[in-house]
């Protein structure tokens, strides 16, 4: 009896250890008692349960199994041993553990937990929704069940499920940060910043070393352009956790944006680590940092693996015209919208029926309603869930889907995880691949996608005869007339400018811009003001490299008519490496401004050398600093053949084949059409040549 009452002491000390999180303890004194005793399974189900504690889950199966050979029908250790084989990623082991649980105590609401977990994560949403439901009907005071549940309603494309049961997750445990979390993640999706805002601020009141809530609070003040403000929660997030590499990488984003280079070697140790499997973060972040291929491609496909396509959409709609749903956050003045609305004015109504959706922030601005005007229909979307985009897509019979916004800030990728229309197509806004397998093509040209880099690529490719970048010819110039005076431009300068938003410029090529103004005397460079420290940091950089603050003069930005105008104090574009000229390239060219180009590996570093070799001027694009350097310095000293360029690209304007919109769109639908039969009538699936 005496012996009997001591090993009980010894198991009531080795249970508070465990309490106590006391685990290498627990660890050392079980093993020796197990040996001693091992008739008691107690003993091997504390070392197991102390082993899972410290993440070692093989040693935790071990001891489990051990227990469970002394007591065959005890649910807690078979339980105990089903959450570390979930940890081990042995689901079909973890599952038949617990349906053994389930035949000796089928009322334990935790089996039921971790049953769901399993289907959870093996994409099974309806079974482990099923086994969730049945855990929360027995035990509607579990935080964590309904906050599963909402993480998988989420998934699912059902975000006022989801905010639901996040809400009653709250309701019992007001302290769950990730429900929190979580609940900004959905409202920031749906473009609702002050409510996003308020769970923030709870979150990080009950916990201010919360890495991800200030992180999703530098989103928040990104997208309503308070740049300094998102760039001091993203440093705090990545200062609070340095493996949450998507802060590190949005901080030296706003950094670019600012032309603050500084930090270096810190970028360079985040976009090595931005690469791996494990680093969730926004490619679209990175095109102007990074030029490689590779690695936009992987990280593309590593985030997109949030995006794993929902639904199946095999639908073979019986249609007399092909019916093409363009989705976008833009339909308002933007870039992407000039680019486009010539389409839209273009398609053939005889053949094909174009319905919008528009889920951004919605803008009922001059070009929002022009565009609209061309649409068979047209949908506001922002306050529906992705599921709801989804009935609203197959109740329209959409044939064709095109996803314009990429893996942009502004995109609701998850849309395209529903799988809105049997053909999904990568188009125009994010250049690179988005690594979502329910994206079908991407469309390109065979420079912007060389056949080397094909593999880089999760989509089909659709290469368009030329330059795939649409090239509008309703582009009006103000009849403004500016003087260089206006600007104070000095009159005889030779006047070099750059046009694109300051995160595309890096340290390269400013570099580069200096020592061509050292070696063209008059000269000034003209910058794109995008913001305060911007300007103040580019002056900084070029006192350091000789050049005169008097040398760099800023242009404010102006309405998109004048700005044109003002295209016309300029005598050479000088463009970014990385992320090319897009746009402000077709901008360049509509008003007869040369533009200077490196291309490179990525596809944004060769947008505009697709541009310029398709209006037959090779002569300005080039491959090496070196070259672009020597170029820009001999069209600056030789006017003659500065004009001579401009003469030819302002003579493009009077021919149908550079800016002609209708050819264009002829081409795109030719497209259209030839995937709607191959995939929908023939059922195949290939690369497509025009």
């Amino acid at each position: 009896m005496s012996v009997n009452l001591e090993l009980e002491k010894k198991i009531v000390d080795l249970i508070n250890a465990f309490k106590n999180n006391s685990y290498l303890h627990v660890i050392d004194e079980g093993t020796k008692l197990f040996s001693q005793n091992n008739t008691i399974p107690v003993f091997a189900n504390l070392v197991g349960a102390s082993y899972a504690s410290i993440n070692d889950h093989v040693n935790a199966i071990n001891f489990y199994k051990k227990a469970l050979e002394i007591d065959t029908n005890n649910f807690e250790i078979l339980n105990n041993l089903g959450k570390s084989q979930i940890e081990l990623l042995l689901y079909s082991d973890a599952l038949n553990t617990f349906n053994k649980s389930l035949d000796i105590n089928p009322n334990n609401y935790d089996t039921y937990f971790n049953l769901g977990i399993i289907f959870f994560e093996k994409e099974n949403y309806e079974d482990a929704l099923d086994y969730y439901l049945k855990a929360i009907e027995l035990n509607n005071k579990f935080d964590k069940l309904f906050y599963n549940v909402g993480i998988l309603k989420t998934k699912v494309g059902r975000n006022k499920e989801a905010i639901n049961y996040f809400e009653k997750t709250l309701e019992i445990n007001n302290l769950n940060t990730k429900a929190l979390n979580n609940l900004s993640n959905i409202y920031i999706s749906e473009n609702k910043y002050d409510v996003a805002k308020h769970y923030l601020e709870k979150a990080i009141k009950i916990d201010p070393k919360h890495a991800k809530a200030y992180n999703n609070l530098g989103t928040i003040y990104l997208q309503k352009k308070e740049y300094q403000t998102a760039l001091d929660n993203f440093t705090i997030a990545f200062k609070l956790d340095k493996n949450l590499i998507i802060s590190g990488v949005q901080k030296h984003f706003l950094k670019r944006l600012f032309c603050d280079w500084s930090e270096n070697d810190e970028l360079k140790l985040i976009l090595e680590k931005s690469i791996i499997d494990d680093n969730v973060v926004s490619p679209w972040f990175c095109l102007a940092i990074d030029d490689n291929s590779k690695n936009h491609y992987l990280r593309a496909c590593n985030f997109s693996k949030k995006f794993k396509t929902v639904r199946t959409n095999n639908n073979i709609y019986q249609n007399k015209k092909i019916k093409i749903g363009y989705f976008a956050a833009d339909f308002h003045e933007h870039p992407g919208m000039i680019n486009m609305s010539g389409i839209f004015q273009n398609h053939n109504k005889d053949e094909f029926e174009i319905i919008g959706f528009y889920y951004g922030e919605i803008r009922k601005d001059k070009t929002h309603e022009r565009i609209k005007k061309f649409f068979d229909k047209f949908f506001y979307v922002n306050d529906l869930d992705d599921s709801e985009i989804y009935q609203l897509s197959i109740e329209n019979k959409i044939d064709i889907a095109i996803y314009r916004a990429g893996l942009t800030v502004n995109a609701r990728s998850s849309i395209f995880s529903q799988k809105v229309a049997p053909i999904q197509i990568n188009y125009l806004g994010y250049q690179g691949t988005t690594g979502q397998d329910g994206v079908d093509y991407i469309i390109g040209d065979s420079y912007v996608i060389p056949k080397n880099q094909k593999s880089y690529y999760t989509e089909k490719i659709i290469t368009l005869p030329g330059c795939y970048f649409p090239r509008d010819n309703q582009r009006k110039i103000s009849e403004t007339k500016f003087n260089r005076k206006d600007f104070n431009i000095p009159e005889n300068a030779f006047v070099f400018c750059n046009f694109n938003n300051s995160y595309k410029v890096t340290y390269e090529e400013f570099e580069i811009w200096m020592n061509i103004l050292q070696k063209v005397k008059n000269s000034i460079l003209l910058l794109l003001e995008t913001n305060d420290p911007m300007k103040e940091n580019i002056y900084k950089e070029a006192e350091k490299l000789k050049i005169s603050k008097d040398r760099i003069i800023f242009a404010k930005r102006i309405r998109y008519e004048d700005h044109l105008s003002r295209h016309s104090l300029a005598n050479l574009f000088l463009d970014t490496f990385n992320y090319n000229a897009h746009t402000t390239a077709v901008d360049a060219l509509w008003t007869g401004l040369p533009i200077l180009t490196k291309s490179g590996n990525s596809f944004s570093s060769r947008v505009c050398g697709s541009l310029l070799k398709y209006f037959e001027l090779n002569e300005l694009i080039t491959f090496n600093n070196e070259d672009y350097l020597n170029k820009a310095v001999e069209l600056a000293n030789n006017l003659n053949k500065i004009n001579e360029i401009k003469n030819k690209i302002l003579n493009c304007k009077k021919t149908d084949k550079y800016f002609d919109t209708k050819n264009y769109t002829k081409n795109l639908e030719k497209i259209y059409k030839t995937i709607h039969k191959n995939r929908i009538i023939e059922n195949k699936f290939e690369d497509l040549h025009l």
